[in-house]
C-alpha cells in the first residue's frame, strides 16, 4: 500500500511537469521550410510538413473551413513567435470546420503545425499577394507576454520600502525634514 501511495505521488509529480505544448509545435521539423521558400516554388513543397507561426491578420470563415490569415515571424526554440522578430511572408492556417473568429483577435500569435497543400493568391489592398495554405493538424494560441518591470526598489527606513520610479532615493524626504 505504501508504494502505491508513493507511486502515485511520483506520477503526479511528473505529470505537473508535463508540458501543454503539442509535440509538433515544441520540436522543430527535421527540415524547417520558411514561408518565402514556398512561395517562391509552392509545388516543390506540397504535403511537406511545416511548422509556422506569426501575428494573425485575419478570420475568415468559408462553408466546411476556417482560413487563418497569419503575419509569419521566426519562431523561439518552443515554437513560440518571437514578437519583434523579423516578418518572413504571409501564409494561410487552414481549419477544419467553423472556428469562432473571437478565439483567434488579431494580433495575437499562433503558431500551428500542419502540411501544405498548395498556394491561394489573395488581394492584400490593390495588390495581388500569393499565400501558401497549411492544412493544419495542431495549433497553440500563445498568451500575451508579460510587461518587464523596470523599475528599481530602495529599502531602507528613511524611504520605506517599494518602486522609486527612476528618481534619486535621496529625492525621498526622511522622517527629520
Amino acid at each position: 500500500m505504501k508504494r502505491l501511495v508513493y507511486l502515485m505521488g511520483v506520477l503526479l509529480w511528473l505529470s505537473g511537469c508535463a508540458s501543454r505544448l503539442p509535440r509538433s509545435i515544441a520540436q522543430a521539423p527535421a527540415e524547417p521550410l520558411s514561408v518565402a521558400q514556398v512561395q517562391k516554388a509552392p509545388q516543390k513543397y506540397v504535403g511537406k510538413s511545416v511548422r509556422w507561426g506569426g501575428e494573425i491578420l485575419e478570420v475568415v470563415n468559408a462553408e466546411k473551413h476556417t482560413d487563418v490569415l497569419i503575419l509569419a515571424r521566426e519562431l523561439g526554440s518552443k515554437g513560440e513567435p518571437v514578437v519583434d522578430g523579423q516578418a518572413d511572408a504571409r501564409f494561410i492556417a487552414r481549419f477544419p470546420g467553423f472556428k469562432e473568429p473571437a478565439e483567434f483577435p488579431e494580433k495575437k500569435r499562433l503558431t500551428v503545425s500542419g502540411s501544405i497543400t498548395g498556394m491561394e493568391i489573395r488581394n492584400v489592398g490593390e495588390f495581388s499577394y500569393p499565400y501558401p495554405v497549411v492544412e493544419v493538424h495542431e495549433s497553440h494560441l500563445w498568451p500575451d507576454p508579460r510587461p518587464v518591470d523596470d523599475y528599481r526598489y530602495y529599502y531602507g527606513p528613511y524611504y520605506g520600502w517599494g518602486p522609486y520610479y527612476h528618481r534619486y532615493p535621496w529625492w525621498g524626504y526622511p522622517y527629520w525634514w
